[in-house]
């Protein structure tokens, strides 16, 4: 005869005497403890700076993402680490340790269910400041795409700064702690930034040196997760996990490999944006190029040099085409002005047309000579090539603060390069035409017999 299975009865569910089930201690914590205001005092810290310098961003993922990650590893960091320590040092000075360690739990469940909670406000804070960077710059980039492996990377060193805040406020006895760990933070994210040994690269805050939208190579924000998780999981452990400190070992073993393979890397953990070396040309004569990162603002670059190319068009040795590039042209190009967020171009567009166009006519005429012939002339060509408002209002200026001075030669210079630019423009279309190829096939003589005058 089979003996009856026995059956197990049904897991009772503890609850209140209203009816309603316990929850979870971290729901708790995340619902009506100190981790919601971790957020909102992450997601502010981060917004504000970003919202202050938001037209040096807007319009490139690199730079929205690069300075996202500025703010969340100086700010946030220290921040989190703050975050951390008071909530560890509250449960100390409330004596609500002592009573935790009284429940079933072990002391490692009960530190995390004292961290974790402060942890994710901070990282909610983050996510959120994030996002709303990207969608502010999304309307004005032109190409590339944001990156996701760094701003995972990010969100592992804010939780790792978190646990270690928690595990300093807990040994910690001064009611100050957090703050001065945020001092101690603040220093020791910023101080390497400003040293050229490879060490430097060892904080979240490093950056690599000057380059054209450098991008990280896949597996450094990885390796920056595990260094900056493995020193938090280490420190963790080791003072949760008494008995067996020793599981500190490995969570150490792997960020000590991740750092020594990033100090071995240094710079090459980074590489140039491909789209950095591509140009994007219209159809203009000469053509006006810009970079293939920049490339929705080639109409309004187009427009503003209208004028510029329409007058060069027909004549010999000059470019055949304006270039955004960070290098010195080759022959047969000439350099655009340098198309920077904030400064020439805000949001999508271009601060202030006039003067763009008058930097690149002023590029395309430069020459690094002393003879007052030869600069009057350049002079002239300049201005007639841009004839804009700008260029007459510097004209006008320029002669009107010489006559305030009192300066005789500057006033008789200013009025000489009038006379000039008044002959150029007098010229029939043909000829005009014939003498700016003769003086373009100049270009870098500083010979006054050479260059032809007017």
């Amino acid at each position: 005869m089979t003996a009856p299975t026995p059956v197990r009865p049904p897991a009772a569910h503890t609850a209140r005497p209203g009816g309603r089930a316990y929850h979870h201690p971290l729901y708790a914590e995340l619902r009506s403890g100190p981790a919601r205001w971790a957020a909102l005092a992450t997601f502010f810290t981060l917004l504000v700076p970003l919202a202050a310098k938001s037209s040096f961003w807007q319009g490139s993922w690199g730079n929205t993402q690069e300075q996202v990650h500025t703010v969340a590893t100086l700010l946030g960091g220290p921040l989190a680490a703050a975050a951390g320590c008071w909530q560890g040092g509250r449960e100390r000075r409330t004596h609500t340790a002592e009573l935790r360690l009284t429940g079933a739990r072990s002391p490692l469940a009960q530190f995390l269910v004292v961290a974790w909670p402060v942890a994710c406000g901070v990282l909610a804070g983050y996510m959120a400041a994030a996002a709303g960077a990207l969608l502010a710059s999304w309307p004005y980039v032109s190409a590339g795409r944001p990156l996701v492996l760094p701003a995972v990377a990010d969100g592992v060193f804010l939780a790792a700064m978190t646990m270690l805040g928690a595990v300093v406020g807990r040994l910690a006895r001064w009611r100050l702690a957090a703050p001065a760990l945020a001092v101690c933070a603040y220093v020791a994210l910023g101080v390497p930034t400003y040293q050229s040994s490879p060490v430097r690269f060892l904080s979240p805050a490093a950056a690599p040196g000057a380059g054209h939208s450098p991008l990280p190579v896949w597996w450094q924000p990885v390796a920056m997760a595990a260094w900056v998780g493995g020193l938090a999981c280490a420190a963790v452990l080791a003072y949760a996990v008494r008995r067996h400190r020793c599981t500190a070992l490995l969570p150490l073993a792997v960020a000590v490999a991740a750092a020594v393979s990033m100090v071995q890397a240094g710079e090459g953990m980074w590489r140039p944006d491909p789209l950095g070396a591509r140009q994007v040309c219209d159809d203009a004569s000469p053509r006006v190029c810009v970079n293939a990162l920049d490339r929705g603002l080639l109409p309004a670059v187009s427009h503003a040099l209208a004028g510029i190319t329409g007058r060069l068009d027909g004549v010999a040795h000059v470019p055949v085409r304006f270039e955004d590039l960070p290098r010195t042209p080759h022959s047969g190009e000439a350099q655009l002005p340098q198309l920077y967020l904030g400064q020439s171009v805000v949001r999508g567009e271009l601060a202030d047309p006039e003067r763009f166009a008058w930097e690149a006519a002023a590029g395309l005429v430069a020459r690094d000579c002393a003879a007052p012939l030869v600069g009057r002339t350049d002079n002239a060509v300049r201005d007639w090539l841009v004839s804009n408002g700008l260029s007459e209002r510097r004209r006008r200026a320029d002669a009107a603060t010489a006559r305030a001075r009192g300066d005789d030669a500057a006033a008789a210079e200013a009025e000489a390069g009038a006379r000039a630019l008044a002959r150029l423009r007098a010229m029939p279309d043909g000829r005009r035409r014939a003498w700016l190829g003769r003086y373009f096939a100049t270009a870098g003589s500083c010979d006054p017999r050479g260059v032809p005058a007017l």
